[in-house]
């Protein structure tokens, strides 16, 4: 990349279009949807966790968690990691 000084300059009288603007706001719109459905999934985790403590051996608690995240880390890249997983556009 050049150095600052090197890269023409645009005047600043670029204007982001139209478009860029309603994507940046559906982006907002959409990132505190997912903030608010992952602070629910820690909620819920909050009361799962000692609830689990409190009914079964502790050892087995956390086989069962490590079941668990292991579970969600597969399904991560399954969908998300793996080279041929599908593009989202």
């Amino acid at each position: 990349m050049a150095p600052a000084a090197e890269r023409p300059s645009t005047g600043g009288t670029r204007r982001p279009s139209t478009e860029h603007a309603g994507a940046l706001k559906r982006a907002e719109r959409e990132s505190g949807a997912v903030t608010g459905f992952t602070s629910a999934v820690a909620a819920f985790g909050f009361f799962f966790i000692p609830a689990l403590f409190g009914s079964m051996a502790v050892t087995s608690a956390m086989w069962g968690f490590v079941a668990f995240y292991l579970s969600c880390m597969v399904v991560t890249w399954w969908f998300y990691a793996r080279g041929d997983a599908e593009s989202p556009s």
